[in-house]
């Protein structure tokens, strides 16, 4: 199955059963805004059920250079907690979720700019591909707003003391950093990323649906088991794994 739909800022192509999302607004450095988000959320949550990877890109010069704010003007009424949680926070932590809630790995090949939520959508990933002089940063407190939105999607993935530096320093790491900070899976250089995500790809979807999608079961759920626990389930799944293979 083949099929390939876009709202113009958000490409959805789905082929040999990838999913593949790129945000397609180079000019402002792919900015996440509203509908952005609903097109990302819509094509997630509808994933095929023979699908084995789901690959999230940018295109042009960056991955994704932060968000458009969603907050009032300077000099406009300002609006309750409760409106700017739904204006601000729900939209966010949305996709974030979304993007977790995948049943099969997801991947994130990043090149250039991946500022605030741009970090946020790398790092949610199961896996992250970087170009070494891809830029990562988390810069929300230079204008004294805590980040929690962001350090939301992230503090089941990244390292404690990795996630409070990147968010208290509000320093850039580039893509070298960012791996050995446990940001990003691993890094090459910009000339040879396409090749490395191809790479990667192909080894990631020459695996069978069943096989990915309980792979990706037990890296969701078995973090936050008991080791008793965590052991009982790593049987179920390899047990229906090899059942389902009759």
């Amino acid at each position: 199955m083949t099929e390939t739909t876009s709202n113009d800022r958000v490409w959805v192509d789905y082929r040999d059963a990838i999913l593949t999302l790129t945000l397609n607004t180079p000019a402002n450095g792919n900015l996440i805004d509203a509908e952005m988000g609903k097109a990302i959320i819509s094509a997630l949550s509808s994933i095929d059920e023979n699908a084995r990877l789901v690959c999230l890109r940018g295109a042009g010069a960056d991955f994704c250079a932060g968000r458009v704010s969603p907050t009032p003007p300077p000099g406009a009424s300002a609006p309750s907690g409760e409106r700017l949680r739904q204006m601000v926070a729900l939209p966010a932590l949305a996709i974030y979720d979304a993007i977790k809630a995948v049943p099969v790995p997801t991947i994130a090949i990043v090149q250039g700019r991946a500022i605030g939520v741009g970090t946020a959508l790398a790092a949610v990933c199961d896996l992250t591909l970087a170009a070494e002089d891809a830029q990562f940063q988390i810069p929300e407190m230079d204008r004294d707003i805590p980040p929690t939105l962001v350090m939301a999607a992230l503090c089941d993935r990244v390292p404690l003391k990795s996630l409070a530096y990147l968010v208290l320093s509000r320093r850039v790491w580039t893509g070298r950093e960012a791996q050995t900070g446990g940001v990003v899976s691993l890094t090459c250089t910009s000339e040879a990323l396409e090749n490395e995500a191809q790479t990667l790809i192909s080894s990631i979807v020459a695996c069978s649906p069943v096989a990915l999608r309980a792979c990706k079961q037990y890296l969701t759920h078995a973090p936050g088991m008991n080791p008793v626990a965590a052991s009982a389930f790593a049987g179920h799944l390899m047990g229906t794994t090899l059942s389902a293979r009759q």
